[in-house]
């Protein structure tokens, strides 16, 4: 059994991850902001108080074998710049320094595909990819917490950092939960022409390829580096569309209107971003973390996505 410290554990992907960690016979420690903030009965708690450059871990550390760092400022209203340079690099070098110091042999970092690309790219995002562009300070903040997870990686310790794309799953907030509100709403789309390719990884997916990091040999985890994880499938908005209304037990409602049209329609009313999101390519290449992990999504894109739908609207109706 490890002892596993974990943040940003009542997030998403922390909520998922903990089951599965749990499973695993991990004995989970999670870090709080304060006494309310864990929901999952099957760990100690530690108040840490908020992510930052001056944040005390060592009573959290005690005692852990591995960290697994989910908590980020992520982008949102009223978010700024310095807020995001604050928890996820200074706050990140912290706690990969006491992670150190406590003797922690493994680091895994929860990074984003948006640390190096926008929200659509022309060629796949891998571990091995190099900042594409001005970037934004979202991004640069999680590129400068990937370098302080692989400085972590010396003396026998590993420091991995896996970018991700969009994580999703029934009950995901953001631009997924606004798919999902549009799939259920039933309207006829004009999707059906729009064939891009973008990578997802499911939350489930996600919470696998991270226990696989957690349960691997120590040899492959003091490989450390950066990693990319997804799905085995780049999916359409037609087919992400269609496969989320098969989950609601509905017919895919697409009909066809030029991309081209799309985009000069968002494009003219200041959406310009939401189009390349919707309509553009981003596509992640895993084949490295396969290899070194000898991993394998254990749910297909359809499957996953069919399920979410349906899940969603069970929960709606409760």
């Amino acid at each position: 059994m490890t002892r596993i410290l974990v943040t940003g554990s009542s997030g998403f992907v922390g909520g998922h991850l903990l089951s599965r960690l749990a499973e695993d016979g991990h004995d989970i420690a999670i870090a709080t902001r304060s006494p309310l903030a864990n929901t999952f009965g099957r760990a100690e708690t530690i108040v840490v108080g908020g992510l930052g450059p001056h944040t005390d871990w060592s009573r959290a550390l005690d005692g852990c074998d591995a960290v697994i760092h989910l908590a980020a400022q992520v982008p949102g209203r009223g978010v700024t710049p310095g807020d995001f340079d604050k928890v996820n690099n200074l706050g990140t070098a912290r706690l990969t320094e006491q992670a150190f110091e406590a003797g922690v042999k493994l680091f895994v970092h929860l990074s984003s595909v948006l640390a190096v690309a926008d929200n659509s790219s022309g060629a796949p995002v891998s571990g091995d990819t190099l900042l594409r562009g001005p970037g934004n300070p979202y991004g640069l903040s999680k590129l400068a917490a990937e370098s302080h997870v692989a400085s972590f990686s010396r003396q026998g310790r590993g420091g991995i950092s896996i970018r991700a794309p969009l994580v999703y799953g029934w009950n995901a907030k953001g631009n997924w939960a606004l798919l999902q509100r549009l799939a259920a709403s039933g309207l006829p789309l004009p999707f059906a022409a729009v064939r891009n390719r973008r990578s997802l990884i499911a939350v489930d997916n996600l919470a696998d390829a991270i226990a696989t990091v957690v349960n691997a040999p120590l040899i492959d985890q003091e490989r450390g580096g950066v990693y990319a994880v997804a799905d085995s499938e780049s999916v359409s908005l037609a087919e992400l569309i269609g496969w989320l209304r098969q989950g609601m037990k509905r017919s895919p409602g697409l009909w066809a209107f030029p991309e081209s049209g799309l985009r000069a329609l968002l494009g003219a009313a200041g959406q310009g971003r939401v189009a390349r999101s919707l309509l553009g390519d981003l596509e992640v290449d895993s084949s490295r973390f396969r290899a070194a992990f000898r991993w394998a999504p254990p749910l297909t894109a359809r499957e996953a996505i069919c399920a979410s739908a349906e899940r969603y609207l069970l929960e709606r109706s409760v």
